[in-house]
């Protein structure tokens, strides 16, 4: 897309003086807890799974200015959409489950741009699409309460139980599967004055000791491995990775590897 650069060659120089700077204060740190969350018995109930689809996901990838403007590119989303499926089916093959092609003729919201549904026309009110919006106020319950040192509730550590109802399984619109996955993956590329604004103040950084350019902009992907029959979260996990391109299949394949790492005990 012309006036978005590649970031890509910044990354070296970027990451070498990033790590330089935190590396005296993760010595300090004490060993933390793995970033996924499971249910209490989770490697029972996954050994019971079988098979797994993958829900079509959310995924928006955007263009990033100098000025902290985001403009969905739907060309990248859709690209990185397609990748995101492959990884996924690799990966759950890996561990030695089925992975099942979704069913559906749409994702659970049109504005996935899965099917052949208008994304601008009014969103109808489906089973799955409140089993969606279910998910997604169950994802901020989850980061809120288990990942946000502030507001951690020790209990929710200790006894991770969501759900989202036996109702959730319109999400499989027919798919035959013992579970599912539901993804958000997000990016944002920044236009080629951003990404020479991080250079300079990478740059500066070996003369100040502190980073003061316009921030790294990480691609995040959400995950959730849910119970078909159930509708019970059993796996939930989060990664977000600063100077990473969702675009690059192979950046993508180790992102995915990433969030589903712990998936398979």
């Amino acid at each position: 897309m012309p006036g978005v650069a590649d970031r890509r060659p910044l990354l070296p120089l970027v990451v070498a003086i990033l790590i330089g700077s935190l590396v005296p204060s993760l010595v300090a740190c004490v060993a933390l807890p793995p970033p996924y969350r499971e249910a209490p018995d989770y490697p029972v109930r996954f050994a019971d799974v079988e098979a797994i689809t993958l829900i079509p996901p959310l995924v928006s990838v955007y263009s990033m200015s100098s000025g902290n403007v985001e403009q969905e590119v739907q060309e990248w989303s859709d690209a990185v959409y397609a990748q995101s499926l492959d990884a996924v089916r690799d990966q759950i093959e890996a561990m030695g489950k089925r992975f099942v092609p979704f069913a559906g003729a749409q994702g659970p919201r049109p504005d996935f741009r899965v099917g052949t549904l208008d994304a601008n026309a009014p969103k109808p009110s489906t089973p799955a699409n409140e089993s969606w919006l279910l998910f997604e106020s169950a994802k901020e319950s989850i980061l809120r309460h288990t990942y946000d040192p502030v507001q951690i509730f020790p209990d929710q550590m200790k006894s991770f139980e969501y759900t989202l109802g036996e109702a959730s399984q319109a999400l499989l619109s027919g798919t035959e599967a013992d579970a599912y996955l539901l993804m958000i993956a997000t990016d944002s590329i920044p236009t080629g004055e951003r990404t020479a604004l991080i250079g300079v103040g990478a740059a500066a950084t070996l003369y100040t000791g502190s980073y003061a350019g316009p921030g790294a902009t990480p691609a995040e992907l959400t995950i959730a491995l849910v119970d078909a029959p159930s509708g019970d979260i059993l796996f939930f996990n989060r990664v977000s990775m600063p100077l990473s391109d969702l675009r690059d299949p192979a950046t993508n394949a180790k992102l995915i590897e990433l969030v589903l790492k712990g998936m398979d005990r």
